[in-house]
């Protein structure tokens, strides 16, 4: 017998589905029952799991340990292992560019020990520019202090070095933590620039400490920069010729390094404040609408920095001596930039290793030329071949921090409302001829034996109208504008003094050769954004200084005149005598520099007005934006490269000139550091005010002895670091546009008297100030009937 199924008809299968749902408490169908039985599921399988996690809390917790440790111990191996191989490939090409016995077991030993205070140096760099956004100088300063105070101690007072490392474990993150929360945060919201010229600021002030510590704990001077003795100083294993290829002190700093590795990666991956420090680095303002304390986690990062840089330098006392200086130099800062641009300034682990390879690399150029000159050649070379393998990164959640940050302050013109009135105009004729008049009457001032001082001050001023067209309007840090003077130098010095080439072939050989060189530094540091240009820049001058203006290489040996040939100054048209013999000479060549920098200041306001000046003030603003007007930004940025260097030749061929020689410690980074200073603190988007900035900051120079002398001999030494540290952050603090700010807001006060005055409305000078005799209203029609008188009266 067979038996027949019903088959459900319609009405059945709805009565069905709504009985099912009012079982299931839901009225919405079969996909709304299916979801709340999945969700009852999720709720009891999560009860579950927390039930069994408080019952085996303990066990779990170290299980997630286990497995942390075994992933942290993989992760360090293959960092050992790629460290390694990259330290070994470098000491195989160190051994072929340097000669074979450059670099030996040993001193490769020595090498690496010494490198791994560049890569601590680099990690910190990188900390504060993940936070931050900047390159931050005082990376070495600050740990410097209190390492100084430790090694002292030990050095001095005999104390023990264990006992004497609680003083750089503690002092550093406190004197960090006090520079970030009672300096740094103050410069949250300034332009990128101010709060890098403040991080230099930071690294003077912390000079003058550094300066007078050994004077108040009693060291005398011929204990400064002695090693430091250690428990394990004795400690040494020796190969079988005898010599000590591994001593205790260095076994102390790999273990070091090695250590601060593994907990710097715990600290970042499995905690509360790294996971925000990366988060936070990642992207700041989105960190921030996330709950997290950016403000916090950037000092933290701070402190971190401090602590990494105190531990290295003392840990490497023992090794290179007590630091007699607490900045540490530009040389040390510029291999830990090295280290840090050649990790992206992203990651870690890259820069400790890159530290080693540069250790290498400086112990090959000290042990086949006796010095370290090859070895800025190779890092400029390190770093621009870093720059080109990186690609460009177009991540928004990567160039957001960027955007949030204007690179410099910018200042309106004279309002076209008032331009043209009479009190304007006098003033505006006035200020310039008593500067003129002044600038004429110089030589006469200051006597005829100070005249060839003076000549120096249209010079340095050539350069600082280069910076305003690189760093002012186009918005690249150059912190190496003397080696595009160096460069014009060398090249046109030898042709003067071996073939005595016309004054104006001179200039024109200049303005090519500075051109070139500056296109040639900023191809790769235009294809990534940030301070890149600044860490290019400075090592270039140290190339210029020490290997391109050296005659022990081939360049310098080609090109550079040698110290006894003699470079005399043209007679101009065959009446103008620009010789240094006489007065008149030094006088007529005085006359002639002057005029340069006019025409230079002429050239860069005319290219300023015209469409490439606001093209490029258009790419420095906004780059994603800029494209979609057609604008080319890499041949933007390589053409105000181009036009900074042919300005800052003009200025090189006038140093040969006025020197008679070719001096290659002229053209140091010192000179571009301190240029590039009195442009920022007098207000590097201005033409008028980077002049005046830069002439006074020589006329310091030239002329400041007769008031150094006047304090004795310490404070001779103590002044410039007052100045260029402690007064250039004070300044900064209240004036962060420069000394052009408080002149432009003292015109812009004048403007508003006159214009209440003569009853005459400008929009853009009422928009930033609160109205109190006119209602809105009425500033708006009054401005709108003054544009149509205006209007019509053209």
């Amino acid at each position: 017998m067979t038996t027949q199924t019903d088959t459900p008809t319609g009405a059945d299968r709805e009565g069905a589905r709504q009985d099912h749902c009012l079982i299931a408490g839901q009225s919405e169908g079969p996909m709304a029952s299916l979801r709340s039985a999945r969700s009852r599921a999720g709720t009891a399988s999560l009860e579950f799991r927390n039930r069994l996690a408080s019952s085996h809390a303990p066990a779990l917790r170290a299980a997630r340990w286990v497995r942390a440790s075994d992933m942290l111990s993989v992760r360090a191996l293959r960092w050992a292992a790629k460290a390694t191989a990259s330290v070994l490939l470098v000491y195989v090409a160190v051994r072929w560019i340097f000669g074979p016995n450059s670099v030996t077991a040993v001193s490769l030993v020595q090498a690496m020990s010494v490198g791994s205070l560049y890569g601590v140096i680099g990690v910190g760099i990188i900390l504060i520019y993940r936070t931050s956004r900047i390159i931050n100088f005082a990376a070495g300063a600050i740990g410097a202090v209190p390492a100084i105070v430790a090694a002292i101690l030990v050095v001095h007072d005999h104390v023990n070095y264990v006992a004497a490392l609680p003083v750089v474990l503690i002092g550093s993150p406190l004197l960090a933590l006090a520079v970030d929360i009672g300096i740094m945060r103050r410069f949250n919201r300034s332009p990128r620039l101010i709060t890098t010229v403040v991080t230099i600021g930071v690294a003077q002030s912390l000079a003058v400490p550094g300066f007078f510590i050994p004077i108040w704990m009693g060291q005398k001077a011929t204990s400064a920069g002695s090693l430091v003795p250690t428990p394990w100083s004795g400690v040494a294993f020796h190969n079988h010729r005898g010599e000590s290829w591994l001593t205790g002190n260095e076994i102390a700093a790999f273990i070091v390094v090695a250590t601060v590795t593994l907990l710097l990666g715990v600290f970042l991956r499995y905690t509360r404040m790294g996971i925000a420090l990366r988060a936070s680095a990642e992207n700041a303002d989105l960190a921030s609408l996330l709950g997290v304390p950016v403000k916090r986690v950037a000092t933290a990062a701070w402190a971190l920095a401090g602590l990494l840089s105190g531990l290295a330098i003392f840990i490497q006392a023992p090794l290179i001596g007590t630091p007699s200086d607490a900045t540490l130099g530009f040389d040390t800062l510029l291999y830990g930039l090295a280290a840090a641009v050649v990790a992206r300034m992203e990651r870690l682990g890259v820069a400790l290793a890159a530290g080693l390879v540069i250790g290498v690399v400086i112990q090959g150029s000290i042990i086949r030329f006796a010095d370290d000159s090859a070895a800025f050649a190779s890092i400029l070379l390190i770093i621009l071949g870093a720059l080109l393998l990186q690609r460009r990164e177009m991540a928004r959640a990567r160039s957001a921090g960027e955007g949030t940050w204007q690179t410099v302050k910018q200042f309106r013109a004279i309002p076209s409302e008032l331009r043209r009135l009479p009190e304007v105009e006098r003033v505006r004729w006035g200020l310039g001829c008593g500067a003129a008049a002044f600038m004429v009457a110089l030589p006469f001032i200051v006597g005829a034996n100070n005249t060839s001082y003076v000549i120096l001050l249209p010079i340095y001023a050539i350069v600082g109208v280069s910076l305003v067209v690189l760093t002012g309007w186009a918005g690249q840090v150059s912190l190496g504008q003397f080696g595009l003077v160096g460069v014009a130098a060398g090249v046109t010095g030898g042709l003067i003094a071996n073939h005595n080439i016309d004054f104006f072939a001179a200039l024109g050989l200049g303005i090519a050769s500075g051109a070139v060189a500056a296109v040639i530094i900023g191809l790769p540091a235009v294809r990534l954004p940030g301070l890149y240009l600044a860490v290019v820049t400075l090592a270039f001058a140290y190339f210029v200084q020490y290997y391109f203006l050296n005659g022990s290489f081939p360049i310098g040996r080609n090109i550079v005149p040698s110290p006894s040939a003699i470079l005399n100054r043209p007679i101009l048209y065959g009446s103008i005598d620009l010789t240094s013999h006489t007065t008149a000479g030094q006088r007529a060549f005085y006359y002639v520099c002057l005029i340069l920098l006019a025409l230079s200041m002429a050239s860069a306001y005319a290219f300023r007005r015209n469409r490439s000046g606001r093209v490029i003030i258009a790419a420095r603003d906004n780059e994603r934006a800029a494209p979609a007007y057609a604008i080319n930004l890499t041949r933007t940025r390589l053409a105000a490269f181009a036009i900074s260097g042919a300005i800052s030749g003009i200025a090189g061929v006038l140093f040969v000139y006025d020197l008679g020689a070719v001096s290659a410690a002229t053209y140091g980074p010192q000179s571009s550091i301190l240029v590039f200073l009195a442009a920022a603190v007098a207000g590097v988007s201005s033409i008028g005010w980077t002049v005046f900035g830069v002439m006074a900051l020589e006329a310091t120079a030239v002329f400041g002895h007769y008031v150094y002398n006047a304090f004795g001999a310490t404070w001779q030494h103590v002044l410039p670091l007052l100045v260029t540290g402690p007064l250039l952050v004070l300044g900064m603090y209240f004036f962060p546009g420069g000394a052009a700010q408080l002149g432009f807001d003292m015109r812009d006060r004048w403007l508003r008297r006159l214009a209440v005055r003569r009853k005459i409305v400008v929009p853009s000078l009422v928009g930033d100030v609160r109205v109190h005799e006119m209602a809105e209203a009425e500033v708006v029609l009054a401005a709108e009937r003054h544009e149509r008188e205006s209007a019509v009266a053209r």
